[in-house]
């Protein structure tokens, strides 16, 4: 009986446990975007000045079959502004001026090897820990800590629904673990009431309405000509053309750690260098640096490059050596970007 008992206790505590992995409520997290219906009030906080801190509100939709809807109230100058997004592409519509844009979608629903992708980049890169579970908006939810295994710093913190496994709060820090972004709900319900007309797009239909559509086009992976991995354990996970005219193309590649993304543009258009100039490895560049990132403009066999991203001062050299050290690998085999393209 004593054996029976203490094999109880043991089960019910490793399923516990197994239930209260953080990882699992990551996964759980992206499994359920897109496919939870709700509607709320979600206000976004940007702490890029410390004695301004830029604050929107939003009343959010999701309809539970991956559509989501955005309509701002505030400030004054984003009101009546209506953003349409079904995880590939979002509809930004701004009634001031009667314009319409069309981009890929900031509404993020990965697949499920994307999903994968994304708990091995945290195991890599982050000590990530359930801090404690709190009540929040009257719902009981997990606090996720994200710590970089880098720096040692906080990087990220969420409080996700227990339930629902929604996120109802999101603190972003930078690399020195000063908070710089917060979004959260201050309003949430998961019963919502509402008519599906709310995601049709009429107003791309008006012919008064002038369409701007995003000049990026994602293109395969595989075809990129840059590192596929950075210092700080970043992967290349998106890469995009940018065709502003035959003879004028920039590429954009994006990296992700898991939690902080990181960009590097290519192209033959001159890009306009802000900061000042410094020398990296026997290169002149232009270096700027604010609270939110930090950024490298430089020019090399007639190309333009701009790598752009919240890199810890410590690293900045050794993650621009890397990239210049696969660019000039590229140009010694002969292999210009624009190979890349063919038989796409």
């Amino acid at each position: 009986m004593k054996r029976i008992f203490v094999l109880f206790i043991s089960l019910f505590y490793i399923t516990t446990v197994f239930a209260e992995d953080p990882f699992e409520i990551i996964r759980n997290f992206e499994k359920n975007n897109g496919i939870v219906p709700f509607s709320g009030i979600e206000v976004s906080i940007l702490f890029d000045d410390p004695n301004f801190e830029k604050t929107s509100i939003a009343r959010v939709y999701s309809n539970g079959n991956y559509l989501f809807r955005k309509d701002y109230l505030s400030p004054p100058f984003l009101l009546g502004r209506v953003v349409i997004a079904n995880g590939k592409y979002q509809y930004d519509f701004d009634p001031k001026i009667n314009v319409i844009r069309i981009s890929p979608s900031s509404f993020i629903i990965r697949t499920k090897d994307e999903i994968e992708r994304q708990i091995k980049l945290l195991r890599k890169n982050y000590i990530v820990t359930i801090e404690n579970k709190e009540v929040f908006l009257g719902r009981k939810v997990y606090v996720i800590l994200f710590v970089s295994k880098y720096t040692k710093k906080l990087i990220s913190k969420m409080w996700i629904d227990s339930e629902k496994y929604i996120s109802l709060r999101t603190d972003k820090y930078n690399s020195n673990g000063k908070i710089v972004g917060r979004t959260m709900f201050i309003e949430i319900n998961f019963n919502p009431k509402f008519s599906e007309n709310l995601f049709n797009l009429d107003f791309i239909r008006n012919k008064n309405t002038k369409i701007e559509e995003s000049k990026l086009v994602e293109e395969k992976i595989n075809n990129a000509k840059v590192p596929f991995e950075l210092p700080l354990g970043y992967m290349l996970v998106k890469f995009y053309s940018i065709i502003e005219d035959t003879d004028k193309i920039t590429y954009y590649y994006k990296y992700s750690d898991g939690v902080i993304d990181l960009s590097l543009f290519e192209g033959n258009i001159p890009i306009r260098p802000t900061g000042y100039p410094i020398i990296i490895d026997d290169t002149q560049v232009f270096f700027a640096s604010n609270i939110l990132w930090k950024s490298i403009v430089w020019k090399k066999d007639n190309k333009y490059y701009l790598l752009v991203g919240d890199i810890p001062d410590n690293y900045v050299e050794t993650i621009f050596i890397k990239v210049m050290k696969e660019l000039s690998i590229r140009e010694v085999k002969k292999e210009p970007l624009e190979k890349a393209f063919i038989q796409k």
